[in-house]
């Protein structure tokens, strides 16, 4: 687990410093599996970063490298076969991966923009740099507002006189609509020099955008905000909430529109449901920066206490597909990291072109010719599972 890896390293001085939401119950073999991504990828990178060798044990044999190598060429990188095969063509026993030496200090900081589109801007502005905070994510209002409900309430007086100053501040001064700003979450880690002068770059960025540093207590809290996310979930589940998060990336030219037509189309599609609008609850954060575009997350919400129950899981699903339609229709890739799965399969035609599915196949069969990982993820194994898909979608 990924919470017990870091345990381990820790005492060597060492972190591998693959954080993904799921850090807690996720796998290292499982973030091979799915090539995934984590919260700190701008400074220990993404899983295809961090992986140099792996045990691939499959029906036909075992796969691995002669050795560590840093860097080889001979041909195609059969390490990038097994990324992201899901467990299609064997199980993953152990890696070997980069570790680096725990950071000297972790700074946490919060800025607050007028809207979701000045912040966006921002983000485009720091991909354009060459040095990223080791996280830095940014949410809309929907999400900073939810965020606030979740804010434990206060016992001291002096505390409410402060909190009831800043909004003052925020509000009345710098002139910001509560239903309109948007917040970015900050967290520097590594050589206290570098990172401070890094963090110092980041707020005088901001401020050309017209951001104001909120200060090192909101961040934190903002960035653990995503581990709770899932808990949250899953209590609203038992009080008749039906609700998830996907993500994608697109480039940059595509961030807002897409966020703004996804957000649309899941409350069009979601009202012709049977749901009614007030109980449809959508919200986005966009996360990790490249230099070409960024990741996004979509979280979205349905309450179904007036909805038939047998109909709410084929409900959701049908809205969830038709987000899904409308990410791909604004240039967004069908996965960033969580992988394609069974729920994603479906638009796998719409990624890749007839030939790359049929390579796929044939490397599965190669594997596995006789199905023994019988998963069925990511890809349809045939010519009449495709036809049905294609009706499908």
């Amino acid at each position: 687990m990924g919470q017990d890896l870091e345990r381990d390293l820790k005492p060597y001085g060492v972190c591998s410093g693959h954080e993904p939401d799921s850090a807690e119950f996720s796998t290292l073999g499982g973030w091979i599996s799915t090539r995934a991504s984590g919260m700190k990828k701008n400074t220990y990178g993404n899983i295809e970063d961090i992986v140099q060798n792996m045990t691939l044990v499959t029906p036909i044999g075992t796969y691995s490298k002669a050795a560590h190598w840093p860097r080889v060429s001979n041909g195609p990188d059969l390490n990038h076969m097994v990324m992201g095969s899901e467990g299609n063509i064997g199980i993953i026993c152990d890696a070997v991966i980069k570790v680096k030496t725990l950071p000297q200090v972790r700074i946490y900081d919060s800025i607050l923009f007028p809207d979701f589109e000045v912040g966006i801007q921002f983000m485009h502005a720091v991909a354009m740099t060459n040095k990223y905070p080791t996280s830095i994510r940014l949410i809309d209002n929907t999400q900073f507002q939810f965020g606030q409900t979740l804010k434990p309430a206060s016992n001291s007086m002096l505390q409410d006189f402060i909190d009831a100053a800043k909004k003052f501040y925020v509000l009345n001064v710098k002139g910001f609509n509560p239903d309109k700003m948007a917040a970015c979450t900050l967290l520097f880690e590594g050589d206290e020099e570098d990172q401070n002068a890094l963090h110092k770059k980041i707020i005088a960025m901001a401020s050309k955008f017209g951001g104001m540093a909120a200060g090192a207590e909101n961040g934190m809290k903002g960035y653990l905000l995503t581990f709770l996310i899932a808990y949250v979930r899953d209590f609203a589940c038992q009080h008749y909430c039906a609700g998830e998060s996907f993500e994608t990336s697109c480039p940059w030219s595509n961030v807002s529109q897409l966020c703004q037509r996804v957000n649309k189309r899941i409350t069009d599609e979601a009202r012709l449901a049977g749901f009614d609008e007030k109980k449809i609850w959508v919200s986005f954060r966009v996360t990790q920066l490249y230099e070409t575009g960024a990741a996004i997350y979509v979280y979205f919400t349905l309450a179904y206490r007036e909805v038939e129950r047998s109909l709410v899981v084929h409900k959701y699903e049908a809205v969830e597909d038709a987000a899904r339609d409308e990410v791909m229709k604004c240039g967004g890739c069908i996965s960033h990291h969580h992988g394609v799965g069974k729920l994603r399969k479906g638009f796998i035609q719409r990624t890749l072109p007839p030939m790359a599915i049929e390579i796929q196949q044939k490397i599965k069969l190669a594997f596995d010719p006789t199905n023994v990982f019988g998963i069925n993820n990511t890809i349809y194994r045939n010519e009449e599972e495709n036809q049905a898909c294609e009706k499908k979608f």
